[in-house]
């Protein structure tokens, strides 16, 4: 139904390293496996998807939204029948009307899990451990900052840069997660610090929208 360039090659964003993402949408029932080659040093991945399924995604916000929704947005289409791409832009347009807010708070809840094993690994004092799992937090609390943005990723090499020209941020953010993702030196307990910081302010950004961690609906 339609072949389409999508990713960084698509915005004229690619580098001389970059990969080259091409998708294929095919009616539904017919079952084509995802190709990968690699090209003159240079990846080319070429994915298979099935009609009501690829629209079906379009629609949906889903956790990783920041990540994949450029997919669905912007491409250099190499072809289409029957005028098809109609329908994927009517999908985009639902999903830019959708409710973000349960994925915002699965979001915030998946930042509060990241502390935890940053704690956990501090009081075992594993510092590789540690570092590792305060960048994974740092990277879950920017999903939680473009999902309250409604912004998603370009290409996957300006991830900061977008995360950091997000409108609404937490208090600090920046040099918060400078410390926490390890781009910013620090002794383990700064780090700790940092990182009981940036949860705080976090939370505190997701409750003026009107997200809580807690609910009086459950019963245990």
């Amino acid at each position: 139904m339609a072949i389409c360039i999508y990713a960084s090659t698509a915005k004229n964003l690619d580098r001389p390293y970059s990969d080259l993402e091409i998708f294929c949408v095919a009616t539904d029932g017919l079952e084509v496996k995802n190709k990968r080659y690699v090209y003159d040093g240079l990846l080319v991945e070429i994915d298979y998807f099935q009609e009501s399924n690829f629209l079906k995604e379009a629609k949906r916000v889903g956790w990783d939204w920041p990540l994949g929704a450029d997919q669905y947005r912007n491409r250099i289409v190499l072809f289409e029948r029957d005028k098809w791409l109609k329908k994927l832009e009517k999908a985009v347009a639902e999903n830019d009307r959708a409710d973000f807010t349960e994925e915002l708070r699965w979001a915030a809840e998946t930042v509060t899990e990241s502390l935890a094993a940053v704690r956990n690994a501090h009081l075992k004092r594993d510092q590789r451990d540690l570092r590792t799992r305060a960048f994974y937090m740092a990277w879950d609390t920017a999903r939680v900052v473009f999902l309250y943005n409604r912004r998603y990723v370009l290409t996957t090499s300006w991830f900061w840069k977008q995360l950091f020209e997000c409108r609404d941020q937490p208090r600090g953010f920046r040099k918060l997660v400078d410390v926490v993702a390890g781009f910013e030196k620090s002794t383990d307990s700064e780090l700790l610090d940092a990182a009981e910081e940036l949860w705080r302010e976090t939370i505190l950004m997701a409750e003026r929208r009107g997200i809580s961690l807690e609910s009086k609906d459950i019963s245990v």
